[in-house]
Protein backbone atom coordinates (compact mmCIF):
# COMPACT_ATOMS: atom_id res chain seq x y z
CA UNK A 1 0.00 0.00 0.00
CA UNK A 2 1.55 3.27 -1.14
CA UNK A 3 1.01 6.55 0.67
CA UNK A 4 2.56 8.64 -2.09
CA UNK A 5 0.35 11.44 -3.31
CA UNK A 6 -0.22 11.56 -7.02
CA UNK A 7 0.88 14.79 -8.65
CA UNK A 8 -1.54 15.90 -11.31
CA UNK A 9 0.23 17.54 -14.23
CA UNK A 10 -2.11 19.37 -16.58
CA UNK A 11 -1.61 19.03 -20.31
CA UNK A 12 -0.78 22.05 -22.43
CA UNK A 13 -4.28 21.81 -23.87
CA UNK A 14 -5.82 21.98 -20.41
CA UNK A 15 -3.77 25.11 -19.72
CA UNK A 16 -5.09 26.72 -22.92
CA UNK A 17 -7.78 28.89 -21.25
CA UNK A 18 -5.27 30.24 -18.70
CA UNK A 19 -2.69 30.92 -21.42
CA UNK A 20 -5.33 32.76 -23.48
CA UNK A 21 -6.40 34.77 -20.42
CA UNK A 22 -2.78 35.74 -19.73
CA UNK A 23 -2.39 36.79 -23.35
CA UNK A 24 -5.55 38.90 -23.08
CA UNK A 25 -4.21 40.47 -19.86
CA UNK A 26 -1.07 41.57 -21.71
CA UNK A 27 -3.21 43.32 -24.30
CA UNK A 28 -5.68 44.90 -21.85
CA UNK A 29 -3.08 45.93 -19.25
CA UNK A 30 0.37 46.08 -20.87
CA UNK A 31 1.83 48.23 -18.07
CA UNK A 32 1.10 45.76 -15.26
CA UNK A 33 4.32 44.64 -13.57
CA UNK A 34 5.16 41.04 -14.35
CA UNK A 35 7.98 39.97 -12.06
CA UNK A 36 6.87 36.34 -11.64
CA UNK A 37 3.89 34.99 -13.54
CA UNK A 38 3.05 31.30 -13.80
CA UNK A 39 0.29 29.46 -15.59
CA UNK A 40 -0.71 26.20 -13.94
CA UNK A 41 -2.38 25.07 -10.77
CA UNK A 42 -3.26 27.81 -8.30
CA UNK A 43 -4.71 27.64 -4.81
CA UNK A 44 -7.89 29.70 -4.77
CA UNK A 45 -10.24 30.33 -1.87
CA UNK A 46 -12.35 27.38 -3.01
CA UNK A 47 -9.67 24.85 -3.96
CA UNK A 48 -7.03 24.04 -6.53
CA UNK A 49 -7.77 25.19 -10.07
CA UNK A 50 -5.94 25.85 -13.31
CA UNK A 51 -5.17 29.55 -13.52
CA UNK A 52 -2.59 32.30 -13.29
CA UNK A 53 -0.33 33.03 -10.32
CA UNK A 54 1.41 36.39 -9.97
CA UNK A 55 4.06 36.98 -7.31
CA UNK A 56 5.40 40.45 -6.65
CA UNK A 57 8.54 41.13 -4.65
CA UNK A 58 8.61 44.79 -5.64
CA UNK A 59 6.26 47.40 -4.18
CA UNK A 60 2.74 47.32 -2.86
CA UNK A 61 1.91 49.87 -5.59
CA UNK A 62 2.49 47.07 -8.09
CA UNK A 63 0.05 44.91 -6.13
CA UNK A 64 -2.47 47.75 -6.16
CA UNK A 65 -2.23 48.00 -9.96
CA UNK A 66 -3.08 44.29 -10.27
CA UNK A 67 -5.89 44.58 -7.71
CA UNK A 68 -7.49 47.42 -9.66
CA UNK A 69 -7.05 45.67 -13.03
CA UNK A 70 -8.76 42.53 -11.70
CA UNK A 71 -11.52 44.48 -9.94
CA UNK A 72 -10.79 43.00 -6.51
CA UNK A 73 -12.34 45.09 -3.73
CA UNK A 74 -9.93 46.33 -1.05
CA UNK A 75 -12.03 44.56 1.59
CA UNK A 76 -11.38 41.23 -0.18
CA UNK A 77 -7.60 41.41 0.15
CA UNK A 78 -5.98 38.93 2.53
CA UNK A 79 -3.29 40.41 4.77
CA UNK A 80 -0.83 38.16 6.56
CA UNK A 81 1.55 40.08 8.82
CA UNK A 82 4.84 38.50 9.78
CA UNK A 83 7.78 39.50 11.92
CA UNK A 84 9.72 41.07 9.02
CA UNK A 85 7.58 40.56 5.95
CA UNK A 86 3.91 41.07 5.30
CA UNK A 87 1.95 39.36 2.56
CA UNK A 88 -1.00 40.67 0.59
CA UNK A 89 -3.08 38.31 -1.53
CA UNK A 90 -5.90 39.04 -3.98
CA UNK A 91 -8.10 36.44 -5.64
CA UNK A 92 -9.55 37.58 -8.92
CA UNK A 93 -10.42 36.29 -12.35
CA UNK A 94 -9.86 37.35 -15.92
CA UNK A 95 -11.83 35.88 -18.82
CA UNK A 96 -13.22 33.34 -16.36
CA UNK A 97 -9.76 32.13 -15.29
CA UNK A 98 -8.66 32.44 -11.65
CA UNK A 99 -5.82 34.87 -11.01
CA UNK A 100 -4.06 34.87 -7.64
CA UNK A 101 -1.81 37.86 -6.95
CA UNK A 102 0.57 37.77 -3.98
CA UNK A 103 2.84 40.62 -2.87
CA UNK A 104 5.56 40.49 -0.26
CA UNK A 105 7.02 43.51 1.49
CA UNK A 106 8.71 44.69 4.66
CA UNK A 107 6.85 45.40 7.89
CA UNK A 108 7.55 48.80 9.38
CA UNK A 109 7.08 49.47 13.09
CA UNK A 110 4.64 52.26 13.99
CA UNK A 111 7.52 54.26 15.47
CA UNK A 112 9.30 54.22 12.09
CA UNK A 113 6.17 55.31 10.26
CA UNK A 114 5.55 58.27 12.59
Amino acid sequence: MSHESKVIVPSLGELGPAIKALSALTVAFPALPGRTIEVGTVLTRTGVELGIRVELHTTFADFEAWRVALGVAPADIEHQPGARTQTLRAYGAFHGVPVVVTAYGPVYALAQAA
